[in-house]
């Protein structure tokens, strides 16, 4: 009993120090970057283009199709943008917990470790998740990849919502650390505010 319980101990102890220093699935990013992913779901029929995240602070941007998306944690508030028109949407709270809000594309309510990879050329540690993907905050369960930066670099799993069971993959192709220019996160001059009965964003939503 003893020799196992030691054996048990010293296989954490070694995938502890495996594990990349200071990772943390339940934490927020603790560097900014630009990340660039392609997103499969059953929906989607195939990969569709090149998804964008561009953090920094209590800021985010989402480049996803035709829109774009200024999320501010300290405001709360998500601002859509549709650059094909050169307009924008008011500010809308965010659904859910600002801070929640912060792997690609999931809200991690619980996380366990599961294991150590190589992605993009950098270790990170695989981490079995229950929580809420996309804006539609879909029950999520799956395992999700991250670095030492808090930075997902792979999400795969399984969305449950209301038509079934839908597998999800988030693949990220490009990672670029450091600051953004600052002015991703704010509404291009000129502008203008998209009138309340204009809902063509929702065709590339």
């Amino acid at each position: 009993m003893r020799t196992s319980l030691a054996g048990a101990l010293g296989a954490v102890a070694a995938a502890m120090a495996a594990a990349p220093a200071g990772a943390d699935p339940l934490a927020p990013p603790t560097v900014p970057y630009t990340v660039d992913v392609q997103i499969t779901r059953r929906e989607d029929f195939a990969v569709r283009a090149r998804a964008r995240f561009i953090f920094a602070g209590r800021k985010l941007r989402v480049d996803y199709g035709p829109l774009s998306r200024l999320v501010d944690f300290d405001s709360n508030d998500v601002t859509i943008l549709m650059p094909r028109v050169s307009t924008y949407w008011t500010p809308q709270p965010i659904d859910g917990p600002a801070d929640a809000r912060r792997w690609i594309g999931v809200e991690a309510e619980t996380a366990e470790p599961a294991g150590h990879d190589t992605i993009l050329g950098r270790p990170v540690t695989r981490y079995r998740v229950h929580g809420r993907i996309f804006d539609s905050r879909t029950p999520f369960d799956g395992n999700v990849w991250t670095t030492e930066e808090n930075i997902v670099l792979k999400v795969e799993g399984t969305g449950h919502g209301d038509g079934g069971n839908s597998p999800i993959r988030v693949t990220a192709v490009q990672l670029v650390r450091g600051p953004p220019d600052p002015a991703v996160f704010t509404i291009p001059p000129k502008w203008g505010l998209a009138p309340k009965s204009d809902t063509s964003w929702r065709d590339g939503d």
